[in-house]
């Protein structure tokens, strides 16, 4: 059975536009719309290239597909809208099936998992009004434990304290989880996100604009007039300063016991000891540390799309599951375009660029990074989800101080409290972070071991703690060439990984996204293929 999942939506409040193709149980392709169109987030969009792709990547036309599935039952007369986009922009509309948001979601998680025994936890903003759900998850049947509506929502608090520290919400909370290392927990947040027996109550009387069953305001319109805070918000644009930083820390703080004290209950209920998480919220890395440090808990899952592009995702899982093709686990994220030596030489070649050829491009790519070189690194399929993985990534060496400022302030263009991330050879993990659990999609953090900061400060972050993604050979074998290739000329399997873009700029998918960072940031070389452009640094 073919089945198409999708995620996306016509009102400028759907964002994370993305198609995902399972064929009999086995995941062919999957890619998010914002790759395609370059427009971050893909805001108002429904997944027409991604869904192009997906059937370019199978050999497919859509007249084979034997169901297309939404996640959005209470979408207004979405079947209409949907059938009328497939005839628009494919020529023919599949049969459809509509499934729910959150179980969509609990879906992308348990079964890219293995589906095994788990409770499932899925928190985002709200979806089909749900906000957050828990599931136990056992003998192939997700069976619900307890929900949480719309307004009482997370994802809804996290995204009022981004807008209070001037960022945009529903796109800048990592920015909060990131300053929140800056920072000390000196805010008592409990009147604001309560702890309750089995869940949270989230008192939001002071937001604006939020109404049980309405779309909510543009992310660009403040939900709030007054923060119950005793200190003034941050106007976007203005200087950060210390009590910013605390503020990030105390919510980020609340939001961790929130999480404890939830998972931990149902842990207790049911007696699983694993977890499998979705949902925007699911991306709180941090969290996900706290959860698995818990003395109920022996491993937390979060799959490597947990916003709404992993919708799409969860949505082909369940119909395909239902239609008795039982989902294959997730063993990596590696379902995008890829693109021939000749695809890419034509792009190379029509942009009058000057590069030369290589037989070994992980070595000739760990070259450059011993050299204290900042490079692109476009090979193979590029990455589903929001982490560059060792496809469409910005590398470097870890063991150059400063490596760390220079990435943000001349290639990524953004704030220099924002962390980056270490990918290490998977056997070797332990030898640098406490508690080394298997890492494969960067969903975790883990504490650097004494020392690890002295030899690489710029993989650890402010609070010791690194986001780490474990390469395996099998999985993606040049990419971990590559870092053996750099232990040989460092003595340290590890990389410096960033994803391929500059600030605001979807991920480079394609050649000429990649050329387009390359010419017009900091980036000193940019190994794409078995072909290599390097700048000539002004002395």
């Amino acid at each position: 059975m073919i089945v198409l999942g999708m995620s996306g939506g016509t009102s400028l409040g759907n964002q994370d536009g993305a198609a995902a193709l399972i064929i009999d149980g086995r995941l062919v392709a999957a890619a998010e719309e914002e790759r395609f169109v370059g427009i971050k987030f893909a805001n108002g969009h429904l997944p027409a290239s991604a869904i192009r792709f997906c059937l370019r990547q199978a050999g497919i036309r859509i007249q084979d597909v034997d169901a297309a599935v939404f996640a959005g039952r209470t979408y207004v007369d979405i079947e209409t809208t949907l059938r009328r986009f497939f005839e628009q922009n494919l020529g023919y509309a599949p049969p459809l099936r509509l499934v729910d948001h959150h179980e969509a979601h609990a879906a992308s998680a348990w079964y890219a998992d293995g589906a095994r025994d788990a409770i499932v936890v899925t928190w985002d903003n709200s979806g089909d009004g749900r906000s957050t759900t828990v599931w136990d998850a056992t003998n192939r049947t997700m069976t619900l434990l307890a929900d949480f509506h719309r307004p009482n929502s997370v994802g809804l608090y996290y995204s009022a304290v981004t807008q209070f520290l001037g960022f945009t919400r529903d796109s800048d909370e990592y920015k909060v989880m990131g300053m929140a290392a800056y920072g000390k927990p000196s805010f008592d947040f409990s009147h604001i996100l309560e702890i309750r027996e089995g869940g949270y109550q989230f008192h939001s009387d002071f937001l604006t604009g939020i109404v049980p069953g309405r779309p909510q305001p543009s992310k660009h319109v403040c939900l709030f007039d007054e923060f119950p805070l005793p200190v003034p918000r941050r106007v976007a644009g203005s200087p950060f300063e210390q009590v910013h930083f605390d503020v990030a820390a105390s919510a980020q703080s609340q939001l961790e016991e929130v999480a404890k004290s939830l998972v931990g209950y149902w842990a207790q209920k049911t007696g699983r000891r694993r977890v499998c998480f979705a949902g925007g919220v699911a991306l709180n890395c941090l969290m996900n540390q706290r959860i698995r440090e818990l003395p109920d808990i022996d491993e937390v899952f979060v799959p490597p799309i947990c916003s709404d592009a992993g919708l799409a995702l969860g949505a082909a899982y369940l119909v395909s599951a239902a239609e008795g093709h039982f989902p294959e686990p997730l063993a990596h994220a590696y379902w995008g375009p890829e693109y021939t030596s000749a695809q890419i030489k034509e792009t190379l070649d029509r942009a009058a660029a000057e590069y030369r050829t290589t037989t070994d491009p992980a070595e000739a790519a760990a070259s450059l990074i011993a050299e204290g070189k900042i490079i692109g690194w476009f090979q193979g399929r590029m990455e589903f989800g929001p982490r560059a993985l060792g496809c469409r990534s910005i590398l470097a060496n870890p063991k150059v101080h400063g490596m760390k400022d220079q990435i943000n302030q001349r290639i990524k263009f953004r704030e220099e409290y924002r962390p980056l991330a270490p990918s290490v050879i998977h056997d070797r993990g332990a030898e640098f972070f406490r508690d080394y659990r298997n890492s494969p999609f960067m969903t975790q953090t883990f504490d650097a071991i004494a020392g690890l900061a002295e030899i690489a400060p710029d993989v650890v972050h402010a609070d010791g703690t690194s986001r780490i993604q474990s390469v395996h050979d099998s999985t993606n074998p040049l990419y971990a060439k590559l870092i053996h290739e750099v232990e040989k000329k460092t003595g340290l399997p590890i990389v410096l990984n960033t994803s391929l873009n500059a600030y605001n700029d979807p991920i480079a998918s394609a050649p000429y996204q990649a050329l387009r960072t390359y010419f017009s940031t900091g980036l000193d070389a940019l190994v794409i293929g078995d072909m290599v452009l390097e700048k000539r640094r002004r002395t």
